[in-house]
């Protein structure tokens, strides 16, 4: 494969991410990766597996069905013009044939994706605790406590390498992943000591094909980093984020997402925001011959 198509057609798959809300124009998208549109339709469906059009409508539905799930005082118009349909009778027809359910019946079903049985503590004392001014959420989980700060990002532009397709239950995945990019960034001098690591989510394993799941693993480059091939470069918007910290099992990272999302957010009078999605990593632990992963999960987060 051209290595710089995939570049190419890196900038369009992040493009479309983050204008999913607005119109779309093949002449438009062709443009950002300075193709024809016929050769750009061609080239895309080679690499991506979709044409443009397959693409951005499917994630366009798959990120209103996750909003249904995870802001439900958000109306189906609203979460629907929020994903860039025009209006919501298109939106209506596109996701009962997506999905095989009406998004009224999709969003009813949340319970069943979902465990929201863990006690907000501080809601049973009546009080929360703040830290530096920002607000601290105690939740008791089963044996363990855990704790929910809202960090303000700043814009990040990071150096990354994207993948489409399964990851769950492979351990060596992420560490392939890593290899790539650290192959390339080490010798060009884009890593030292400070150097952390993000691996950026764009889709829910609950809603999306395996084969169609999209992620990142991602560090932190100076702006004058240019892509390459498989590397491409973006950035993270920054904002307002809702992050716990975890020390997790290779099998334990499901839960945590939905805990978050789905039990936390649900308590915290914020809502889900249209932002990146990611796990900063912090280390690795070895506690009696098992493996721990340590992470700040991070979920961008508005007020209602």
């Amino acid at each position: 494969m051209d290595e710089s198509n995939k570049d190419r057609i890196n900038r369009v798959v992040d493009y479309i991410q983050a204008n999913l809300d607005k119109e779309l124009s093949v002449k438009e998208i062709s443009g950002v990766a300075c193709f024809s549109e016929f050769h750009f339709n061609r080239i895309f469906k080679n690499i991506i597996g979709e044409s443009v059009y397959q693409f951005i409508r499917r994630i366009r539905l798959e990120r209103s069905a996750g909003l249904l799930l995870t802001n439900p005082d958000k109306s189906v118009t609203e979460i629907a013009l929020m994903c860039g349909f025009g209006n919501s009778s298109s939106f209506a027809k596109s996701f009962k044939n997506h999905f095989k359910m009406n998004a009224s019946k999709w969003r009813g079903k949340s319970n069943s994706f979902f465990d929201r049985n863990s006690t907000p503590l501080q809601i049973d004392r009546g009080k929360i605790s703040f830290l530096k001014g920002s607000p601290v959420w105690t939740f008791d989980k089963e044996s363990s406590i855990r704790q929910v700060f809202i960090e303000d990002f700043e814009p990040l532009k990071i150096a990354y390498v994207r993948n489409i397709g399964p990851y769950q239950g492979d351990e060596s995945f992420f560490s392939k992943l890593y290899s790539k990019l650290f192959s390339w960034a080490t010798p060009r001098g884009y890593v030292n000591e400070k150097t952390f690591t993000l691996n950026i989510y764009h889709d829910n394993p609950e809603i999306t094909d395996n084969q169609n799941l999209r992620v990142m693993v991602a560090i932190p480059v100076g702006n004058d980093v240019k892509p390459e091939g498989q590397i491409g470069i973006t950035k993270i918007n920054g904002g307002r984020y809702g992050v716990c910290r975890f020390l997790l099992k290779e099998d334990e990272f499901k839960e945590a997402w939905n805990w978050m999302s789905n039990v936390w957010l649900i308590n915290s009078g914020y809502e889900w925001d249209n932002r990146e999605s990611f796990e900063r990593s912090i280390g690795e632990e070895n506690i009696e011959d098992i493996r721990y992963f340590k992470v700040d999960i991070c979920i961008p987060v508005k007020v209602k």
